[in-house]
C-alpha cells in the first residue's frame, strides 16, 4: 500500500466496515439460510467477481455452520476471495486457518500454491526483508511434496530457484556491507555459508569476488587466489563486468551500493531556483519590467511507481522592478515611474512522469498551485504590535502593511534525473509558470531550478 494513504486507512477500514455490516444485516435477516444456500451464494458471487460479497457469504457459512461439511470449502473460498480482493494479510490468515482444521481436504494441494503464490506477491526488493521470500519458497516445497507430479510442479519448482537466486543476491548485498566496514571474518563466514545453502544458485562470479576480497584482507593469499582462479575457469567474461556493475576494490575495501528504485519511498527537496527577466504591460499603458532573480524553494514528496511521483512544493524569490505608471487629471495624461521590489510565494502540488525506471532519466511534470504576490508598497499607516518578553519585559514592534495579491498559477518542466547512490538525487529542470494576473490576463514567466534531493 503507498505510504500517503496509509494515515486513510482506519477511516476507510471503518466507512468499508460499516458498509459491510449493513450488507450483512441484509443476509443476516434472510430467514432459513442453509449452509448450502450460503455456499451456492458464494459461488455465485465469486463467478461474477464480487469477491466481497463472496467472502461475506462464505464468512457466514462458517459462522452459522461451523460444523458443516461445507465448511472446508467455504474456507477455502473465503481465502480465494480476500486474495482476489488483495487483502494480503486476511487471506494468509484464511489460508493457514484452511491448512490447520483441514490437513486431509483434497483442496490442501491447491490451498498451498496459492499461499505461495500470495506470499510471493509481497516480496520486497533486494536491500529490505526477504521473509515472505523464504516463507514462499517453505510453502510452495510443501506444495510439492503433496503433488511432486502434477502439471505444477514445474512451475513451483521455477518459483522456488527464481526466489533463491534472489536470496543470494540480498547475501551478496550483506557481504558487501560487511566488507564495507572492514568486517573481513564475517564477511567470509556469511559468503561460505551461502554456497552451503544455495548449492543450485551459487557461486556466483560476484561472490566469489567478494570472497576473495575477504581472503586477501585476512591475509589468506593462497585461497584467495584459488578462489579467483576458480571464478575465471567459470566465468570467464566476467571480470570486466563485474568492476563495472558496481563492485571495486579501493583501498582494499570493496564499495558497492545497489541501486534502491524510487517506487514507494519518500523524498525531500532543496531547490535553488531561477527566474527569468520579465516585461509585463498592464490596461492603460501601465507597464512593469521586472529583474532577472534567483530564488529557493523545498519540497516533498511520495514516489507511487518508478515512473509516477506527487511533489507538494513551496518557492520563494524578489525580484527589483521599474514601473511606469500611466496617470490621468481631468483629460491630461501623464507618467510617473517607481522602481521597487516585488516578493513571490508559491504553494503549488506538481506531478512528475520519469520516462524510464532507472537511476538516470528524462521527466516531465506539471502542477497548479496559489501565488502571492507583495508590492512592498505601503497601503497604510504602520501597525505597533507589542509581546512580553521574559527577559526584556514588553517588547513593542511597527508592522507595515503593504499592497498584496494572491493568484491562481500553474507550471509545465522538462528535465532530467539522477539518483546518484540509493538516497541522494539530483534534478534539474526548466520550467514555465503562468500567473492569472486578472485584467493584466495570463502571463508566463520561464525559469530553472536544481533539485538536491534526498530519499527515504
Amino acid at each position: 500500500m503507498p505510504r500517503p494513504f496509509r494515515a486513510l486507512v482506519p477511516a476507510t477500514a471503518m466507512i468499508l466496515l460499516l458498509l459491510s455490516l449493513g450488507c450483512s444485516e441484509k443476509l443476516a435477516k434472510q430467514k432459513g439460510l442453509t449452509d448450502a444456500d450460503l455456499m451456492a451464494r458464494g459461488q455465485q458471487k465469486s463467478d461474477q467477481k464480487k469477491f466481497a460479497d463472496a467472502a461475506e457469504a462464505y464468512q457466514m457459512l462458517l459462522e452459522r455452520f461451523p460444523n458443516s461439511p461445507l465448511a472446508p470449502r467455504a474456507q477455502f473460498g473465503l481465502a480465494s476471495s480476500r486474495m482476489n480482493l488483495q487483502e494480503f494479510i486476511e487471506a494468509e490468515v484464511a489460508f493457514d486457518d484452511f491448512l490447520r482444521l483441514y490437513p486431509a481436504d483434497p483442496k490442501v494441494p491447491d490451498a498451498l500454491f496459492l499461499k505461495g503464490e500470495l506470499l510471493q506477491r509481497q516480496i520486497q526488493e533486494v536491500g529490505r526483508s526477504q521473509d515472505k521470500t523464504r516463507e514462499s519458497i517453505d510453502t510452495y516445497k510443501r506444495f510439492l511434496e503433496k503433488e511432486p507430479d502434477s502439471p505444477r510442479s514445474a512451475e513451483a519448482a521455477s518459483r522456488i530457484k527464481e526466489m533463491r537466486k534472489r536470496l543470494v543476491l540480498q547475501e551478496e548485498t550483506v557481504v558487501s556491507h560487511l566488507l564495507s566496514r572492514k568486517l573481513y571474518e564475517s564477511a567470509e563466514v556469511r559468503a561460505r555459508r551461502v554456497f552451503e545453502e544455495y548449492p543450485d544458485a551459487s557461486p556466483t562470479p560476484t561472490l566469489l569476488s567478494l570472497l576473495a576480497v575477504a581472503m586477501e584482507k585476512q591475509g589468506k593469499k593462497e585461497e584467495a587466489a584459488q578462489i579467483r582462479k576458480t571464478q575465471a575457469e567459470q566465468y570467464p567474461d566476467t571480470g570486466v563486468k563485474e568492476q563495472s556493475a558496481g563492485t571495486s576494490i579501493e583501498g582494499g575495501a570493496v564499495s558497492r551500493t545497489p541501486y534502491r528504485p524510487r517506487k514507494e519511498r519518500y523524498e525531500i527537496t532543496l531547490q535553488p531556483r531561477y527566474i527569468a527577466s520579465k516585461n509585463i504591460g498592464f490596461e492603460g499603458g501601465s507597464k512593469i519590467d521586472l529583474d532577472t532573480t534567483l530564488g529557493f524553494g523545498v519540497g516533498f514528496g511520495y514516489n507511487f511507481t518508478n515512473n509516477i511521483a506527487l511533489h507538494l512544493d513551496g518557492s520563494w524569490s524578489q525580484s527589483d522592478y521599474k514601473a511606469k505608471i500611466a496617470t490621468y487629471s481631468g483629460s491630461d495624461t501623464g507618467t510617473t515611474t517607481v522602481d521597487g521590489t516585488l516578493g513571490f510565494g508559491t504553494i503549488a502540488a506538481n506531478l512528475s512522469y520519469y520516462f524510464l525506471e532507472g537511476p538516470l532519466t528524462p521527466f516531465v511534470m506539471g502542477g497548479i498551485g496559489w501565488t502571492w504576490v507583495d508590492s512592498n508598497i505601503p497601503s497604510g499607516p504602520p501597525d505597533q504590535y507589542c509581546w512580553y518578553d521574559p527577559w526584556y519585559g514588553d517588547v513593542c514592534q511597527e508592522y507595515q502593511h503593504t499592497y498584496t495579491e494572491n493568484y491562481f498559477s500553474y507550471n509545465l518542466g522538462l528535465g532530467a534525473r539522477w539518483d546518484m547512490t540509493s538516497a541522494f538525487f539530483l534534478r534539474g529542470s526548466v520550467v514555465w509558470q503562468w500567473i492569472d494576473l486578472g485584467r493584466a490576463g495570463t502571463t508566463d514567466f520561464m525559469g530553472g531550478r536544481m533539485d538536491l534531493g534526498y530519499m527515504f
